[in-house]
């Protein structure tokens, strides 16, 4: 009903004052697409706004929802209305939706360049003709792209590398050319690596210059010692660099024979324990070697022989080792984890200690055993950081539940003072509101609840906290946006218009040229809501990792879009199911992206396993999906729908063991609810008991953003 009446009332308001952006854009970011539509055609028709930002924002509501096809039949309608061209919004909506050969059609001949951006994917991609000069940067990429590999001239290679700046997948081809001239180029090639540092980050190009600082013998003992733990071709460059500056210091070290056996310089581990004469490094490269080379049964052998009396390293590492053999031998977990942690209480100086320990508290943890988990945290705590604010926060919970309390409420004191904006920051403030209320101190729980609500107010916690105390919800606000006013927004825009509406989406994904909360806006408004999610959970996790802080509310509105609000409406009305969990459970599914596959099979918007659409089309006598059929937003949004409304009646209503069924299956959730059954008002005690770490983060992510959609849209 508030719904109906926020309606009326936006149509009365605009009948009298006029359509302005800021409406359109949340009524579009809110699903309420048929009314932007209409308002953008209002503004198009007698506004004197530039016509390519509102055709920019026209296009993405139609891509938002895979409407593609009805978009390109409007804009031909505008077309012959307006006499203008707009094939290039065309095209981009084509290429934007993986139609490449369609969007082709549409692309004259004598358009080298663009044609060739469509067949970027392809591996043959014939260039007939001669090339035209440049006109923007969108014609140099696909120029530097066609140039044949080696090719390239200095000039050219400085102007991609500036280019880069707004196009990092540029970067690529400036690696091509240092590939090939890696050990042939002067110091020309030094200065682009280094101008190209500043903008772009690969891993193939940190390997390139890894290569190039060996080539030439160049770099710091104290450099080469950070890249051991960089993994692969690196950390193996860098070991047998070590031993190359500092044979004696390096030579006979475990941490080198560890690394170049992993990464499968056997023979030369081999030669390193030989050349020694010391017996005690040969036995530890020996233990190195029959891991890697799948002995575990005599790596076993080999560690139960290690004499008491052998030095605190050896005896160290044999325990450490044994623990990793029975692993392999898929001993009962019990056995291995327990020598990990015995392990790391015997060993706390290793360098591996915090990390074991962690492993042995996650499994126990997931066991509910919960005083043998409760040490294991505390062990990991003690021997390092491994774990990070999750250590902190699991480790409090595990004490909390085993009776140890004011233990657990002191370690979230420590976790909260090292991790202030951590992702666990609001289970640490809520629990420890939950013990002060456990010791009657009710005027610091009330302070505690409250501070969570205020500081995590659209996280789960947060949201739970403002519940329980009444605090008021969290206003989303919906800012007027001129993408004409930032060179980045505005040529994403241009290249909109020109066909290039792929270039434009990945432009303001990973440039660093423009404030990533605008370019995330931009990627939100062209419907590109995957890219503009996955910019903002990075840009999220960036101000929590440097501590300064978490995603501004001024985003809010577009890290919780509704782009297929009305279409989840109609197709649960008669559902015992609500619109706002569906929404909240494709945001956490796919981002939104009705394209989204994942590497077990899922598909679509609400991630549908063909297992499970093809029970749901058998229970509801419906037909069978297959092939694109999952990728339908029509499909995925009704058997998504259906499956989940199914688990909420078998589970009595409960949204919290309907969402933990759809993630884990209805029988795990069966076999939890049995062994600590759900109390309805303490939901999240049996939420942080569910012992599958993805399961227990699944059901708070589609709580809180069902919470705040119910916000948002009401």
């Amino acid at each position: 009903m508030r719904i109906f009446l926020l309606i009326t009332l936006l149509i009365v308001v605009c009948s009298v004052s006029g359509y302005s952006l800021e409406m359109v854009d949340s009524l579009a970011l809110t699903g309420r697409n048929s009314l932007a539509v209409s308002a953008l055609l209002e503004l198009l028709r007698g506004s004197n706004i530039d016509r390519d930002p509102l055709l920019f924002r026209l296009t993405g509501i139609y891509h938002a929802t895979g409407r593609e096809d009805e978009c390109i039949l409007l804009l031909d309608s505008i077309e012959r209305a307006r006499n203008i061209d707009l094939s290039g919004w065309k095209i981009s909506l084509l290429d934007l939706s993986l139609r490449q050969e369609e969007a082709l059609l549409l692309v004259p001949e004598d358009d080298i360049l663009l044609r060739f951006w469509l067949t970027r994917n392809l591996e043959d991609r014939p260039v007939s003709g001669t090339l035209p000069a440049p006109e923007n940067i969108a014609e140099r990429a696909i120029r530097s792209m066609i140039c044949p590999d080696g090719q390239m001239n200095k000039g050219q290679i400085d102007q991609t590398v500036d280019d880069s700046r707004l196009l990092p997948f540029l970067g690529d081809e400036v690696c091509d050319e240092l590939e090939i001239t890696l050990e042939t180029a002067g110091s020309w090639w030094d200065e682009v690596a280094f101008d190209l540092a500043a903008i772009y980050e690969n891993d193939r190009f940190e390997l390139l210059q890894v290569k190039r600082e060996r080539f030439l013998f160049s770099g710091t003992i104290e450099m080469w010692e950070e890249r051991l733990d960089r993994g692969g071709e690196i950390s193996a460059i860098a070991a047998m660099m070590l031993i190359g500056l500092d044979k004696e210091a390096w030579s006979t070290s475990w941490r080198i024979i560890d690394v170049l056996v992993e990464e499968g310089y056997i023979s030369n581990a081999e030669s390193l324990a030989v050349v020694s004469n010391d017996s005690l490094f040969f036995a530890g490269v020996t233990m190195s070697i029959l891991r890697e080379t799948s002995r575990f049964t005599d790596l076993l052998t080999f560690c139960d022989s290690i004499a008491d009396y052998s030095p605190d390293s050896l005896r160290a590492r044999a325990v450490l080792y044994r623990a990793r053999a029975l692993r392999a031998l898929k001993r009962p977990a019990r056995e291995y984890y327990s020598i990990y942690h015995e392990f790391a209480e015997g060993h706390p100086w290793h360098p591996t200690a915090s990390e074991a320990a962690y492993l042995a508290a996650k499994y126990y943890d997931s066991e509910r055993n919960w005083p043998a988990a409760a040490d294991a945290y505390m062990t990991s705590l003690s021997a390092g950081n491994y774990g990070g604010a999750l250590a902190y926060w699991r480790g409090g919970f595990c004490h909390y539940m085993c009776g140890r309390g004011n233990i657990g409420d002191s370690i979230w004191v420590e976790g909260i003072r090292a991790y202030p904006f951590s992702a666990w920051c609001d289970e640490m403030l809520f629990w420890r509101a939950r013990y002060a209320n456990r010791t009657g101190n009710t005027a610091l729980e009330n302070a505690l609840l409250l501070e969570t609500a205020q500081k995590h107010a659209w996280e789960f916690y947060g949201l739970l906290a403002a519940e329980r105390t009444g605090s008021s919800a969290e206003k989303i606000e919906y800012p007027l946006l001129d993408l004409s006013n930032d060179p980045v927004t505005s040529l994403a825009v241009e290249m909109m218009k020109d066909g290039y509406g792929a270039m434009a989406s990945s432009m303001l994904y990973a440039t660093d040229a423009c404030d990533p909360g605008l370019r995330a806006a931009a990627l939100s408004l062209m419907g590109e809501h995957r890219e503009c999610l996955a910019l903002l959970r990075r840009y999220d996790r960036e101000l929590r990792s440097a501590g300064v802080g978490m995603l501004p509310d001024t985003l809010l509105c577009f890290y919780f879009p509704a782009p297929y609000m009305e279409l989840t409406e109609s197709t649960v009305s008669g559902m015992n199911i609500d619109a706002f969990i569906i929404t909240g459970l494709m945001r956490q599914e796919s981002y939104f992206n009705r394209l989204a596959r994942s590497w077990v099979g899922a598909k679509g918007l609400i991630q549908l396993m063909p297992g499970t659409a093809g029970d749901i089309a058998r229970w509801y006598g419906l037909p069978t999906l297959s092939g694109n059929d999952f990728y339908i937003p029509e499909n995925s949004i009704l058997y998504g729908s259906l499956y989940l409304a199914r688990q909420n009646s078998a589970f009595n209503g409960s949204p919290v063991l309907a969402l933990a069924a759809y993630n884990a299956g209805p029988g795990n959730a069966a076999k939890w609810m049995e062994a600590f059954p759900l109390d309805l008002s303490d939901p999240e005690l049996f939420i942080e008991q569910i012992p599958f770490t993805e399961t227990r983060g699944y059901v708070k992510h589609v709580l809180a953003n069902a919470w705040l959609y119910s916000e948002i849209l009401n």
